[in-house]
């Protein structure tokens, strides 16, 4: 759940597999990452407000949901040079429910939306729409976003975490990461970690992109 617990575990595989140069050429990859951001970011003194929300209508009840503050979605916010909110929550050891009311009462800067079965930017889009949330001040001022997906959503510990921590802090901090492009990031990582060329990523990756990109 954690940058550093992420490379050592490529570490501990290059071993297993016996293949250590791979792996030194993976964990390289994600640390250059995460040092650019942070180096890019280390005079940034204001931090958005940042809420993360995880949507849920299982059972045909909508549900918003918070994670955890040891978990990969509150690193990255942090990372992001954002600060969230929920810690004052104090939420458990999974994904906490959390009321409109209390939404409301966070007043986040910014609002990011995720979903592992729908599409993100269409939950967002909903959302704008419903008066409830139109109050919200992060939505009057256009700052309520879908989380990007393309087979998996990319807030979750898997390899895809990369691609949405450098998403998050492009959004959180534009004037710093003025070139960044969500396409080409995602297109350098299924190349880099596993050997897709740009056409099969056009043609089978690309196609499966939800949330807010680029």
């Amino acid at each position: 759940e954690t940058p550093e617990q992420y490379t050592r575990d490529l570490a501990i595989l290059g071993k297993v597999f016996q293949d250590e140069a791979r792996a030194r050429e993976l964990v390289d990859y994600y640390l250059n990452k995460v040092n650019s951001i942070q180096t890019t970011l280390k005079n940034v003194k204001e931090k958005p407000r940042v809420l993360l929300l995880y949507y849920n209508d299982k059972d045909g009840t909508v549900a918003f949901n918070v994670p955890p503050m040891s978990w990969i979605q509150t690193k990255m916010v942090k990372v992001a040079g954002g600060e969230p909110v929920w810690g004052s929550a104090n939420p458990g050891k999974g994904w906490t429910v959390v009321t409109l009311e209390q939404i409301a009462a966070w007043d986040a800067d910014q609002i990011y939306i995720i979903s592992y079965q729908k599409n993100s930017s269409e939950i967002a889009t909903a959302l704008k729409s419903d008066p409830q949330w139109q109050a919200l001040r992060a939505v009057k001022q256009g700052h309520l976003y879908g989380f990007p997906a393309d087979l998996y959503s990319w807030d979750q510990s898997d390899s895809r975490w990369i691609l949405g921590l450098l998403w998050l802090a492009a959004h959180l901090h534009p004037e710093s990461f003025p070139q960044f492009d969500g396409i080409a990031e995602a297109q350098q990582f299924y190349q880099k970690l596993y050997g897709l060329d740009a056409q099969f990523f056009e043609a089978k990756i690309r196609p499966t992109f939800r949330g807010d990109l680029p």
